[in-house]
């Protein structure tokens, strides 16, 4: 394998592409997300793995695609990533089920020359042939016919397949003609990780940059669209204050206290928990930590305001006021962290031995409507993973889950609210609006997880920079 750095910036964030079959890093170059760093790796001649290189990152987000899905799922230490995500391929290259059939995989390397290597191309892109042109894609024969030949020996030799392999999200191409759709199908439905599989409507290649783009979402463009929708969220955000009302009702179960000390609120926006949490509970000391500048909420004796990235403070401040908070709050934000894990971890430490949080997030199926706009959205985590997750930090949690369909009168109306709350987040579409109109239902689905959890468990002493999440 060759490994290579395209952005080394230092930044504790790491994207990891394995790459498809006859591409290399050049392929994968226009791929940019401010905070990350990132690394292709390709050439599968021989799956030599250097490693070393995840020691300095807290957080790897992996992207396969095609034989790529092959090579990480051989090689790639699974407990040392944050999230992994497969495109087009399985851990299967060659097989009739599960795979390419061996008599097509073999004829293609047999037969591959200059003129079959294009031919494999229009294959692989359909109609989306003309993207490949500007691309510099590799055309040593030789060398593509001994990376094909390798991946078949290798993939029989069962003896070494790793078997601590764990995909959270699959994206299958429905007009594939390299990865059969059905033997990608069969092949991830039956896997032991139960990943979230989507359909799409696309050839076998697929750009990356989309789906790396809707999987961490640019903050900066985040921060841009919740604070341009802060004038008009309060009216359309009905969903939301009916989850931040549930979330305070909960937490006041959580405990007997309504008298707190020092207590901080990530994502507050325009307030909508922060004054519902002010009129339960009281507090001497409010930190507010939103990614834009907020106006005073003036709900606590003494309040300080953060701007910048939450994930990050949670880290600094965790190792500098460890057990110096007595709640921690957040509606409807934690879906948006690269991290949840470290998060978690890092607020459980910043929490009094008393202390609780108090979070929602979303689960799988949230604003599934708008699937048939964009296919390529946040990865949402199921309530079980949530509860392992917590389950590490905290002694006592408590998850409860709600669904909530919004009604309106028009496409145009839930298209209204979308934008007038933000929650389309950084995602992106190119739709002219006729189309996008007739493909948004006048409905809209969000499926939110509550979670309180109290008794943080001793953290003390840990390196929190050093969190690499655990796969079950």
């Amino acid at each position: 394998m060759k490994q290579q750095f395209i952005i080394k910036e230092n930044t504790g964030r790491l994207i990891l592409i394995f790459a498809g079959w006859s591409t290399d890093p050049s392929f994968y170059s226009h791929i940019r997300v401010e905070g990350w760093d990132l690394m292709v790796v390709w050439d599968y001649t021989d799956l030599s793995f250097s490693e070393d290189f995840l020691d300095s990152y807290h957080t790897v987000i992996v992207f396969a695609w095609s034989m790529g899905v092959y090579a990480a799922s051989r090689v790639l230490p699974f407990d040392r990533v944050t999230l992994s995500v497969a495109v087009n391929g399985t851990e299967y290259p060659v097989d009739n089920e599960k795979g390419i059939p061996p008599e097509i995989f073999y004829g293609t390397a047999e037969t591959l020359d200059s003129r079959n290597l294009i031919k494999f191309r229009k294959r692989m892109a359909g109609a989306k042939f003309n993207e490949l042109k500007d691309k510099n894609m590799p055309d040593d024969i030789e060398g593509l016919r001994n990376e094909l030949n390798a991946i078949g020996k290798s993939s029989a030799e069962n003896s070494s397949k790793n078997n601590r392999c764990f995909w959270d999200k699959v994206f299958i191409s429905s007009d594939d003609r390299i990865f059969p759709p059905a033997a990608q199908k069969k092949a991830w439905t039956e896997h032991p990780s139960g990943p979230e599989i989507i359909e799409i409507t696309a050839p076998h290649y697929v750009d990356l940059g989309p789906i790396v783009k809707a999987v961490i979402p640019a903050k900066d463009k985040v921060k841009e669209r919740f604070r341009s929708a802060f004038d008009s969220y309060e009216n359309q955000a009905k969903a939301q204050r009916l989850i931040a009302d549930k979330l305070v009702k909960l937490a006041a179960k959580q405990t007997s206290t309504r008298q707190l000390g020092k207590i901080a609120e990530i994502g507050p926006g325009t307030g909508l928990l922060t004054h519902l949490f002010a009129a339960t509970f009281f507090s001497s000391q409010a930190t507010f930590v939103e990614l834009y500048p907020v106006p005073p909420y003036s709900v606590s004796a003494e309040e300080i305001y953060v701007t910048g990235d939450a994930e990050e403070w949670a880290e600094i401040e965790a190792n500098r006021n460890p057990g110096s908070y007595d709640a921690i709050v957040s509606a409807s934000t934690i879906q948006w962290f690269a991290n949840p894990e470290r998060f978690i971890r890092n607020i459980a430490k910043l929490l009094k031995p008393s202390g609780f949080i108090a979070v929602s997030s979303f689960r799988p199926g949230n604003l599934s409507e708008l699937r048939s706009i964009n296919p390529f959205g946040l990865h949402y985590k199921t309530t079980q993973e949530w509860k392992e997750i917590v389950g590490k930090y905290f002694e006592v949690g408590n998850f409860e889950e709600d669904d909530i369909k919004m009604v309106f009168d028009s496409p145009r109306d839930a298209l209204r609210h979308l934008r007038h709350t933000g929650v389309g987040g950084s995602a992106k579409t190119e739709l002219p609006l006729r189309e996008l109109l007739s493909k948004l239902p006048s409905h809209l689905t969000y499926r939110p997880l509550f979670i309180t959890a109290s008794r943080p468990r001793k953290t003390s002493g840990i390196n929190t920079t050093e969190i690499h999440p655990k796969k079950t």
